[in-house]
């Protein structure tokens, strides 16, 4: 990770003063032991996949750190102002880790010494500015992602209490050799105008034994158009992904748009295949 940043810039210090060893400063750690999220009534279900912490100090910006960490700090003898960014893999990219910019970032400070360790949980909110296009838990006798692409209505999200990832219920995809495709969308559409085309994230929980893929429907000069945005492969255990709208949504030729899921096992020479979906989150600023 980038935390090799701040020992870089230690390091250097250390090269190029004339202090002896025992002269050397001693570092704090503010040290973090896991992170939450905070929801409201009307955001959904707490579940993240925040991964990574981007941390200032003093307004000067120390790494980003996998979690949990140790961020070290050289103490200045007065209280130490901490700034710390939620951090995530943008489309489940595993290399680099991302500011989620939908939420805010955290200011506090800590009086820290030479060799302190001072533990802290964190707990992150979304923005107030942040817009939810849709918040889908599965949780009622429906859901919104009922419009059919495939004319096949044989081939639907179905509601279960057999696996969830929260609450009492999740959103089963059930393809067989009779039905081996599903082709669906959400049933509302949403105005390009409303969306200020900066961070647009589709958040989704799933657990999936075939590959299925998430894109974009999406009107632009009065043609309905489909782009897949990723595809997600077999996960035996519940994930979540934030998915990357930004890009095709900062056109403003697009006048209204909304998220479709789609795959096929025939073109997986797969005879079955079950996907489970649950905490689908659209935001956006």
């Amino acid at each position: 990770m980038i935390k090799y940043l701040y020992f870089l810039f230690i390091s250097i210090i250390f090269a190029n003063c004339t202090l002896t060893d025992s002269d050397q400063p001693i570092p704090a750690y503010l040290e973090i032991t896991d992170v939450n999220i905070a929801t409201s009534q009307f955001q959904g279900e707490p579940t993240h996949k925040i991964t990574d912490v981007w941390a200032y100090a003093d307004n000067q910006l120390i790494g980003v750190f996998e979690l949990p960490c140790k961020i070290p700090v050289l103490p200045n003898g007065e209280t130490t102002e901490f700034l710390i960014f939620p951090g995530f893999r943008n489309n489940g990219e595993r290399s680099r880790s991302f500011t989620y910019n939908v939420m805010d970032q955290l200011r506090f400070t800590e009086t820290m010494a030479e060799g302190d360790v001072i533990q802290k949980s964190l707990t992150f909110s979304y923005k107030d500015e942040a817009i939810f296009d849709f918040i889908e838990g599965f949780e009622g006798g429906s859901h919104i992602f009922t419009r059919e692409l495939d004319e096949n209505e044989n081939s639907a999200i179905e509601l279960t209490t057999s696996d969830k990832k929260s609450g009492a219920q999740s959103g089963k995809i059930c393809l067989t050799e009779e039905n081996p495709l599903i082709s669906v969308a959400c049933i509302f559409d949403y105005k390009r105008i409303d969306n200020a085309g900066l961070d647009s994230y589709l958040e989704m929980d799933y657990k999936n034994d075939i590959p299925f893929f998430v894109g974009v429907l999406y009107e632009q000069e009065g043609q309905i158009q489909t782009q897949p945005l990723i595809v997600l492969n077999p996960s035996d255990e519940w994930n979540k992904i934030y998915i990357d709208f930004t890009s095709i949504l900062s056109s403003p030729l697009i006048v209204n748009y909304t998220v479709y899921i789609t795959t096929d096992i025939e073109s997986l020479a797969s005879d079955s295949g079950t996907i489970y979906l649950d905490n689908l989150k659209f935001v956006h600023l």
